[in-house]
Formats: structure tokens, C-alpha cells, sequence
């Protein structure tokens, strides 16, 4: 990609951000200090920031420690004028995997592992390690700004299994490391995060320490994938003190203090689907929500199979998600759970007799799914009409049997976004996790 595509651009800030810094730079009794956490957190703000700084004093940002030391350079007011420019991440799809969210997510992530990397390693200033890592791949944010479409369809193939490498640099036309290291130099990043990005020296702790946090976020938002999860916590734990012998569960439990840190930005957590990992639930204890009592083992399982049903919802690159079940009698199939669009109309309005000739029926009848494209939609004509289909689930949509113990019971339904192979694997993993909660409820209950 041409070097001048590359140019310095102003991010957008989550929502959350917006509002939290707008009511801090409109109060009086604010501290630099006050800043730290919202800015952490969203790298699009991070970066304005540190752009201010090097305007205004050239340089300067080669010492910075965080933000708080930032704004100490240059005043409240110089950053509000920054900041009143910058563009927000559009409220409507922001928890859906095709989102700037997401790449913000996993930047934020990054972020919070190194912050928690140098404390354990002793580092001096923790918060350099942060916003370091969380400036750790500036082409994916540049990419989300300028060309949506590439960035949501190099996300799906992230998520889908291609290394986030390859699926990004496929989108940019060139490695993605090049164009890293492009913009690290052009939009003059922290030092610690031109090192990171660049040719480190493997004996140099700091810049070791922020790319192995960019990739712990990296392998966390791409859903888990066991061959990378076990060789990323192969190098944690050769950098981790000897003290902390499993890396894997200390990876785990921050991953989780991360979600509830990042919880009020509303974005996509990859905590949600570390629940589904083989074995997740014997190795981690998820500790319970500050203030709460941890929930009975049903209410606990009902909020697993919600977040599951959410995760397909923002994570599957569908728009609408419909959960129906049978009745005690096994004579009606009826919707229980609509998420994504108004409830009450098209298949969120479901309510059917098994007996009676449609599709769901067949799919509780053969424990099947089906990815039904609209160019099928009049070959399977007889068994659509009962059902109720707007205009959204005739531009095709995934089904599938809900099944416990090799029996039927219910159906999960998406439709919305792109109808395709890959959206269907996503769904079938989804459909999969509702199926095992279902049958533990069920046993639970025997």
C-alpha cells in the first residue's frame, strides 16, 4: 500500500470514552490523573493525545510515562481542542464483530496484559507498557477508519482461523508488520511502541513483554484457538516470574478482570467465550462480579447460555438471533428469546405445532442445521410458508436443531449481515455451546 495512503489521521473514540473524558474536561476539579483509565483504554484517544503533545512540544513524547504525564505537558485546554474533533464509533453496531469495537477491544486488551506484565516483572512504569501495547498494531485501526469492508472481512478470516497477520496484510496489500512500522514512524508513536513494532532485541524485557501482550490479545480475540493459546502460554510462562508457575490460568483470570474493567465501554469481551473452552470451567474459578454474590448454578447457567446467545449475536456477523425451545407436552415450538431486532415480529413472533408440516420441524425430526441462501428459498417453499419470515429472513438465514442428550429440544435461529459458509461455521460453534448448556440445565435438573 502507497506510503502517502498512510496519513495522519485522527481515531475515533468509543462512546463510553467520549462521554466519560467530555465530563472530566468539564470539570473544574479534574486531575491529570482522573484521565488515565478512560484513556487507557481506547487507543484512538490515547493516540490524540500523544499527537498533541508532539505538536506542541516536538519530542516531548519520547519521555512520556502515560497519560496523566502527558496532559501535565500540555493542560486540560490544549487537549480539548484535540478532543472535540475526534470522530466516535457509531453507536448502532457497536458490540457486533463488525465493528471498530472490535479492533478496539483487542487493543485495550493488549494494553491491560502489559500494564499487568510489568507489574509482576517490576517494570518502573507499568502505564508505558500500556499504552505502548495498546498502540500495537495502528494499520488494523487505520484500516477500520478508512475502508470498513476490508476490516470487517479481514476480522471474519481472524476469527475464523487465519493468523490476524495474514488476514490484514491481505487486505492492506502489503505485511502488515511493514505498514506497523510505516505508521509507528509517520504518526511518531511512544518510543517503547516503534521498539515493539520494530526489530527488538529478544534479551530487551520492554518491548518483549509489550508484543507478547499485543499477541495474548491477538489469539484471545480470534476465539481461542487451541494450537495458539498453548504456544502463547509457552512464552508467558518463560517471562513470567518462576512464581507464577501456571501462565495459562493467570492469562485466564486477567482476561476476566479486563472484561469487567472494559465492561462500561460495551464492547466485544473475549471473556464471554473463554466459559467454552475444553475444560475452561475446571481450570478457571471465574471470580464473581464485585458487590454480587456469585449466582446458584442455574441462574448461573441461564446467564451463560444469554452471553453465548449475545456472542453469536456480536461475534457471527448476524443481526438477528431467535431461541426457541419446545413445550412440556413436545407439541409446540415457541420463540423465548429474540435478540437484535424487535421482538414479536418475523421469527421472534414464532409460535408452531411440531406436527405440522415446516422447516423447523424437519430439523428437530433429523437433529440437523441448514444455511438456507435466498436462491433456495422456493425450492424449500412448502416448508417456509408456515413459518414466520420477514423480508430480512427471506435474504436467507441459519437454523439448526438445539439437542441434549440426543433429544430435541429447540430450535436456534440468525439471520441478518452476510449469509455464508463461513457465518455458518460460526453459527454451528454457537449452536454447539447452546446445546451442552442445555443438556447440563438438564441434568442439573434430573
Amino acid at each position: 500500500m502507497a506510503s502517502q495512503r498512510f496519513s495522519l489521521t485522527l481515531l475515533p473514540v468509543m462512546p463510553a470514552t467520549a462521554d466519560r473524558v467530555r465530563r472530566l474536561l468539564a470539570d473544574p476539579r479534574s486531575t491529570h490523573a482522573d484521565f488515565e483509565q478512560p484513556l487507557l483504554h481506547d487507543p484512538g484517544a490515547t493516540l490524540a493525545l500523544y499527537q498533541t503533545v508532539e505538536r506542541i512540544r516536538p519530542g516531548a513524547g519520547e519521555e512520556i510515562t502515560g497519560p496523566a504525564h502527558a496532559l501535565s505537558m500540555i493542560g486540560h485546554e490544549a487537549f480539548r481542542q484535540t478532543f472535540a474533533r475526534l470522530p466516535e464509533i457509531g453507536e448502532r453496531r457497536i458490540r457486533h464483530l463488525l465493528s471498530p469495537a472490535f479492533a478496539w477491544s483487542q487493543a485495550a486488551h493488549a494494553g491491560w496484559y502489559a500494564r499487568e506484565i510489568g507489574a509482576l516483572m517490576g517494570y518502573g512504569h507499568p502505564g508505558e507498557l500500556q499504552v505502548a501495547a495498546l498502540l500495537q498494531q495502528p494499520a488494523v485501526l487505520w484500516l477500520w477508519q478508512h475502508d470498513f469492508e476490508s476490516a470487517a472481512r479481514a476480522t471474519q478470516a481472524m476469527r475464523d482461523g487465519v493468523p490476524l497477520e495474514q488476514a490484514f496484510g491481505a487486505e492492506l496489500r502489503e505485511p502488515l508488520r511493514h505498514a506497523n512500522q510505516r505508521l509507528a514512524r509517520d504518526w511518531r508513536l511512544p518510543r517503547l511502541a516503534r521498539e515493539a513494532i520494530g526489530d527488538w532485541d529478544p534479551a530487551n524485557r520492554l518491548p518483549q513483554s509489550v508484543s507478547l501482550a499485543a499477541n495474548l490479545a491477538e489469539t484471545a480475540c480470534a476465539g481461542w484457538q487451541p494450537e495458539a493459546v498453548e504456544l502463547q502460554a509457552t512464552l508467558l510462562s518463560e517471562l513470567l516470574p518462576h512464581h507464577h508457575r501456571d501462565a495459562q490460568t493467570w492469562w485466564y483470570r486477567q482476561t476476566v478482570e479486563a472484561a469487567r474493567a472494559l465492561r462500561p465501554l460495551d464492547c466485544p469481551l473475549p471473556a464471554r467465550e473463554l466459559l467454552y473452552l475444553p475444560g475452561g470451567e475446571e481450570e478457571v474459578e471465574l471470580p464473581p462480579l464485585p458487590g454480587r454474590r456469585r449466582p446458584a448454578p442455574k441462574a448461573d447457567l441461564q446467564a451463560r447460555l444469554l452471553a453465548t446467545l449475545r456472542g453469536l449475536l456480536e461475534q457471527g456477523g448476524v443481526e438477528r438471533v431467535v431461541f426457541a425451545m419446545l413445550s412440556r407436552d413436545r407439541q409446540r415450538l415457541r420463540a423465548r428469546l429474540a435478540l437484535g431486532q424487535p421482538a414479536r415480529t418475523g421469527p421472534a413472533a414464532l409460535d408452531l405445532a411440531v406436527r405440522q408440516k415446516h422447516l423447523f420441524a424437519l430439523l428437530l425430526g433429523k437433529r440437523q442445521s441448514v444455511l438456507l441462501s435466498p436462491d433456495k428459498m422456493t425450492r424449500y417453499a412448502p416448508y417456509l410458508d408456515p413459518l414466520p419470515l420477514d423480508a430480512q429472513a427471506r435474504r436467507g438465514f441459519y437454523a439448526g436443531a438445539l439437542v441434549a442428550n440426543n433429544r430435541p429440544l429447540g430450535i436456534l435461529y440468525a439471520d441478518g449481515g452476510r449469509i455464508d459458509s463461513q457465518g455458518y461455521r460460526r453459527f454451528l460453534r454457537h449452536a454447539g455451546l447452546v446445546s451442552r448448556l442445555l443438556e447440563k440445565r438438564h441434568s442439573q435438573a434430573a
